[in-house]
C-alpha cells in the first residue's frame, strides 16, 4: 500500500466520522508519509537491450543540387578495338554521259635509220656523208650532200655513232688531236645543235669512236647535217661491219 491508497481510504473512512480515533491515527500516518528531499541519483543502471527497429519513415524531399565539381584528368587512351566487319557495297551509280570526242591524235612516224661501211675521208669542216638507208618515213637522206630533211614541224631526237682515224698525216705534226663531229641545222640557216668528240686526244692513225645524241626542235623543211669540226681530215673505220650510223625520230 502506498501513500496514495492510504489517503484514499482516510477520505472515505474518516468522512462520516464513524470512528474518530481511527481516523486520527490515519491523519497521523499520512501526514508521516510527506515527500523528503529528492536524495542523490544513482548509479546508471545498465543500458537495456536495443528495442526493434521501427519502420522507415518517407524519403525527404530532394536538396539544392550543389554545385558541379572540376573536371578530372583524361584517363589513357584504351587500346583500338578490332576492326569491324566490312559493310555491304553499295549500288553502283548510274554511267555519266559520254564527254566530246577530243581532237583527233597526230601520229609520230616520222624517223630515219641510215649507216655507212666503207673508209672515206672526211675534210675538215664537210658533212659526213653515209651511203646506205636503212629505213626512213617521211624523213628523208640524201647519201650525196648528207642532208636529212625533215618535212614536218615537231621536236625529234637523234643518236649518231662514228669510227674515225686520225688521218691527216701529210699536214699534221702528229700531235694529239681531239677529233669532233657536230650537229647543225643547214637550211633554211646554219644553226650549231649538238657537239661530241673522241674522249681521248688521237696521233696519226690511231682510231676512236665519236657518238653523241640530241633533242630539236625542227621546222617544216628544215635540213641537218653531221659536219667534221676535228680541223683535219679524218676517216671512216670499219668496225666489223659498220663504220657509222644515225637514227632520227619524232617524238612530239
Amino acid at each position: 500500500m502506498n501513500q496514495d491508497n492510504l489517503e484514499d481510504i482516510t477520505r472515505d473512512y474518516c468522512k462520516d466520522k464513524k470512528d474518530d480515533c481511527l481516523c486520527r491515527v490515519l491523519d497521523c500516518v499520512c501526514k508521516k508519509w510527506v515527500t523528503g528531499p529528492t536524495g542523490p541519483t544513482g548509479p546508471q543502471g545498465a543500458t537495456g537491450a536495443s528495442g526493434a527497429i521501427g519502420l522507415q519513415g518517407p524519403t525527404g524531399p530532394t536538396g539544392v543540387t550543389g554545385p558541379t565539381g572540376a573536371t578530372g584528368l583524361q584517363g589513357p587512351t584504351g587500346p583500338t578495338g578490332a576492326t569491324g566487319p566490312q559493310g555491304i557495297t553499295g549500288p553502283t551509280g548510274a554511267t555519266g554521259a559520254t564527254g566530246p570526242a577530243g581532237d583527233p591524235a597526230t601520229n609520230l612516224d616520222s624517223y630515219a635509220m641510215v649507216h655507212d661501211e666503207t673508209n672515206s675521208t672526211i675534210s675538215h669542216n664537210q658533212p659526213v656523208l653515209l651511203q646506205t638507208t636503212n629505213i626512213s618515213n617521211k624523213i628523208t637522206y640524201n647519201p650525196a650532200t648528207g642532208d636529212f630533211t625533215i618535212p614536218e614541224e615537231g621536236i625529234y631526237i637523234i643518236h649518231w655513232w662514228i669510227n674515225v682515224r686520225h688521218s691527216d698525216s701529210e699536214h699534221s705534226t702528229c700531235e694529239p688531236t681531239t677529233l669532233g663531229i657536230e650537229f647543225h641545222q643547214f637550211w633554211p640557216s646554219d644553226i650549231l645543235i649538238a657537239h661530241s668528240s673522241t674522249h681521248n686526244k688521237l696521233t696519226c692513225c690511231d682510231t676512236g669512236t665519236i657518238s653523241g645524241n640530241a633533242i630539236f626542235a625542227a621546222q617544216a623543211g628544215a635540213s641537218y647535217r653531221l659536219i667534221n669540226t676535228s680541223g683535219i681530215d679524218i676517216s671512216l673505220v670499219p668496225n666489223d661491219l659498220y663504220s657509222a650510223a644515225v637514227s632520227i625520230t619524232r617524238i612530239v
